[in-house]
């Protein structure tokens, strides 16, 4: 089976960044459909913005990897359906390359929301007991009034509860339970948790339930 590699830029043990190879499996041509098995979805890849904001093409090694895409096909997932456009986890699932279109089989875990029609984060439909935060604007000064380079302002951890999934379901009880925030509240989460966005100048955040930290009153 023919493999297409893909590259990724992680950061070793050491602290030094090393290259991590992928390999994007290549289906036989004989092969006209992929069928899902269990819990999987099959995603058709967004194709990669070629342009920067500002119009400068770009070479295909500093283009952001596509993290959304089309569902075409899934197994028995019950919170996506066929043609919904997806966001998903940046480095999950299988890559496929389908009739030369770059493709990935993913659980319906690794899918972070639903896309509405406008393709705008701030509409995003958030799944399971993923939650969806409008992130606080950044202090341009320090406490005693000092101005902060653009580069320098720490980074908040906490913002406005936009938007919340339907619930995961308990392993025992076998129940969905829905995430224990409401809509409008201001929360704190883990520094390091969740997929982050920018979108009109805004900053958003989709992290899980129990990424979050604490409600802000």
């Amino acid at each position: 089976m023919a493999a297409r590699m893909m590259r990724s830029a992680n950061l070793s043990s050491t602290g030094r960044t090393r290259l991590v190879v992928r390999a994007a499996t290549a289906v036989p041509k004989q092969f006209k459909a992929v069928k899902p098995v269990g819990d999987r979805v099959l995603v058709k890849v967004d194709k990669g913005e070629a342009k920067s904001v500002g119009g400068v093409l770009l070479p295909a090694s500093v283009r952001n990897k596509p993290t959304a895409g089309a569902v075409i096909a899934l197994g028995e997932a019950k919170s996506v359906k066929l043609s919904d456009k997806v966001i998903y986890s940046k480095f999950a699932g299988t890559e496929l390359e389908v009739a030369g279109e770059d493709h990935v089989l993913l659980k319906e875990d690794d899918v972070i929301g639903v896309l509405p029609g406008t393709d705008k984060v701030a509409q995003l439909k958030p799944l399971g007991d993923r939650v969806l935060i409008k992130g606080a604007k950044a202090e341009d000064k320090t406490a005693g009034g000092v101005l902060l380079a653009t580069d320098s302002g720490e980074k908040p951890t906490f913002g406005t509860v936009i938007a919340v999934g339907e619930g995961k379901e308990d392993e025992e009880s076998k129940q969905v339970v829905k995430p224990n925030v409401e809509m409008g509240s201001t929360v704190m989460y883990s520094k390091y948790s969740g997929t982050e966005f920018e979108e009109d100048g805004e900053q958003y955040i989709v992290v899980r339930e129990s990424d979050i930290l604490a409600q802000l009153a």
